[in-house]
């Protein structure tokens, strides 16, 4: 039996002399692993379709529950990636985000059209590559089961801040008069950041904190999923 599936490639391992074991995310049914035989020799036909980014149609043909690359079709290789180190940085968080937090054979087409859009706002587009994944993140934390709330103190409602407070166990902010003793103080304008690039944001917001946005969710991710995206530490390496 065979199947289509529109799918980025997140990861390939080597499997035996030749061949290659690919996890592969799809609109389709979500995370998926499929054997690619011979990409390994020189000139093989398939050897695009076992490369990263590679957003591809996998025909895939299934025998005893184990799936194999039969032909594959390129839609983006997403190249750009590969010419800009913060742009290769943030493309491998986004992957990173997806083999963390998606299960196998279960469809998310809401991360899977976010991941989508933001290799493709990487490659092709002018916004900064930390801003582009601040934005994923933001996008696609609620379908994941760990959402934030950043526009408003969680306890009263104050949206007004003269000093900010992040619950890193809750994922939400608080005012002064609200924090829990646990919270972590925060840049105001670092929330301002945060709501900027969230879905509906303004979309305006200053590098410096965007930066701090970006490591607050880091941290926010290890603390709640137990999940370090290491890619994001690549992106500040060196500050």
């Amino acid at each position: 039996m065979e199947e289509k599936v529109n799918a980025v490639m997140l990861r390939a391992a080597d499997y035996g002399e030749n061949d290659k074991i690919l996890t592969l995310f799809s609109l389709e049914k979500g995370v998926l692993t499929a054997k690619i035989r011979g990409v390994k020799k020189a000139g093989a036909k398939l050897k695009f379709a076992a490369e990263p980014f590679c957003f591809a149609e996998y025909v895939l043909a299934e025998r005893q529950g184990r799936r194999t690359v039969a032909h594959a079709a390129l839609l983006d290789g997403f190249y750009e990636l590969r010419t800009d180190l913060d742009k290769f940085y943030a493309g491998a968080a986004v992957l990173e985000f997806v083999r963390a937090f998606c299960p196998e054979n279960l469809p998310a087409e809401g991360v899977f059209l976010a991941a989508v859009q933001a290799l493709k706002a990487l490659s092709y587009g002018d916004e900064p590559p930390r801003h582009v994944l601040v934005r994923f993140l933001l996008s696609v934390l609620p379908e994941a089961g760990y959402a934030i709330r950043t526009d408003a103190c969680a306890a009263c409602g104050r949206q007004e801040l003269s000093r900010a407070f992040f619950d890193f166990e809750e994922g939400a902010v608080y005012c002064s008069y609200c924090a829990p003793g646990r919270a972590t103080e925060v840049s105001v304008r670092t929330v301002e950041a945060l709501n900027a690039l969230a879905p509906g944001g303004s979309g305006a917001a200053e590098e410096k904190y965007v930066g701090r946005a970006l490591k607050l969710l880091s941290r926010y991710l290890a603390v709640k999923g137990g999940v370090n995206l290491r890619a994001i530490g690549e992106l500040f390496a060196g500050e």
